[in-house]
């Protein structure tokens, strides 16, 4: 019997040797559309037309011509359709060599031989341990990864750390006398004091920026302090996520892309255009109807503040160029629902710069049942909180059901269940589906 590591290359190479003109990628197989027919079938459509008749007189060749082995009983055309009825114990030996054979490898494509990804998902604001709603962002993203890494994909993961901004500016402003003895357990309360803070101190609030325009000044105790804050957070939310096995190649500072040249570029661009203005309040802003926004919503978009401060997006245009430099084959960014506006916005700007831009890939969130969670307001479910408690969970069901492993196997299993089951109860719904959390069922060890 002919061996191979896939199991239908033995219907294929019967196939290609008789039709020269094909390749193996010509020949689509998949499940008979009447079992009756068959076990499996070959779809021609796509194998006809390269050689340029019809599918289902391409069909009835490849029966009439075409010389199979003893795994294969029968062979009958069924309109564009060849079925195939196998002798399944030799196929199942087929499979059992394949499985042996690739081993963790088996299934693959190799579409993405040869090929370079740039996946950039996460990017959590280093102020907070992470909660669970941020978290299914880094879960879709690591799938992702994971799957074009198995289709041969060489990937690079990118972590883009928003290490400024008013928000770190308040946290720091906060936490100024104990900054040097916080613990990343301390922080979200300390996140939640100061923005609770912000709206009752409007003076304080302008603190904010007026720390922003510090750091982005160059000021060297501010730019230490900001780095402080949110080593500290991104070391304690990285620990949290390897203990779902996500892992980063790259961090990507926000602040690297502070006063980038290639930003002059784009105002330039734009200034071509009669794309940018300076409004009443000093602001340098974008009006995106000149660059293709057909609609009233979102038609201005801010790049720096009355007081010369960049905004956000403005950094996240170098940053974007940054990536699309770097010259992978596939570029794809993991961005909330809520973005969507945004990320055409930047798009739209880019693109008016001659600028390429990355492809984004949207995912709904995970609301509690009174609503969106916010790690501002402190309502959330920390990730780590609902790691630690699927572990006890799965830690009762091993006692119960595996009372002769030692205490150490019993551990490791349950560890592993619990990871399992946590990224199953996010990823099984569809990413365009919001989530409602519930502790019950997403912890639920049996169902679907």
């Amino acid at each position: 019997m002919e061996q191979c590591m896939n199991p239908f290359l033995v219907l294929i190479t019967r196939i290609l040797h008789q039709f020269s003109d094909l390749a193996e990628a010509d020949l689509e197989f998949g499940s008979s559309p009447n079992l009756d027919l068959g076990d499996v079938a070959l779809r021609t459509f796509v194998a006809a037309k390269k050689l340029a008749v019809a599918p289902p007189q391409f069909a009835q060749a490849v029966v009439d011509t075409v010389e199979f082995g003893p795994e294969v009983i029968s062979v009958s055309a069924a309109g564009p359709y060849v079925n195939f009825k196998l002798d399944r114990g030799s196929f199942a030996r087929l499979i059992v060599d394949s499985v042996l054979s690739e081993s963790d490898h088996f299934g693959s494509s190799d579409s993405g031989s040869e090929k370079t990804m740039l996946i950039e998902h996460t990017s959590i604001n280093p102020n907070a341990s992470p909660h669970v709603g941020r978290a299914r962002n880094a879960m879709y993203g690591d799938s992702l990864v994971r799957l074009f890494r198995f289709e041969g994909y060489d990937i690079d993961v990118h972590y883009y750390v928003n290490d400024i901004g008013k928000q770190i500016g308040l946290l720091v402003l906060h936490t100024d006398d104990s900054l040097d003895t916080m613990s990343f357990d301390n922080v979200l309360q300390a996140y939640v004091d100061a923005n609770n803070r912000a709206k009752e101190d409007e003076t304080f609030s302008e603190q904010g920026y007026a720390m922003l325009a510090k750091m982005e000044e160059g000021d060297p105790d501010v730019a230490a302090k900001f780095n402080q804050v949110t080593t500290l957070c991104l070391d304690g939310q990285v620990a949290v996520l390897s203990r779902l096995g996500i892992e980063y190649d790259h961090f990507d500072r926000e602040s690297k892309y502070l006063n980038d040249p290639r930003l002059d570029e784009v105002v330039a661009a734009l200034e071509k255009r009669d794309a940018v203005f300076t409004d009443e309040d000093d602001r340098l802003v974008v009006d995106l109807s000149k660059i293709g926004h057909d609609r009233d919503e979102g038609r201005y978009f801010v790049l720096r503040r009355g007081n010369g401060s960049s905004m956000y997006g403005f950094r996240d245009l170098a940053y974007t160029i940054d990536k699309m430099e770097k010259g992978a084959d596939v570029n794809l960014q993991v961005l909330g629902e809520d973005h969507k506006l945004y990320a055409e916005q930047l798009a739209l700007i880019l693109k008016a710069a001659g600028k390429e831009v990355p492809e984004a890939i949207y995912y709904a969130y995970i609301l509690l049942k009174d609503g969106k969670m916010s790690t501002r307001q402190g309502q959330v479910v920390l990730l780590e909180d609902f790691l630690d408690e699927a572990a006890r969970l799965a830690r009762e069901k091993v006692d119960e059901q595996c009372v002769d492993l030692s205490d150490g196997e019993r551990e490791e299993i349950a560890n592993k269940v619990g990871i399992a089951a946590v990224r199953f109860a996010i990823l099984r719904v569809n990413p365009n589906k919001n989530v409602i959390f519930e502790w019950e069922t997403a912890l639920s060890f049996s169902g679907d």
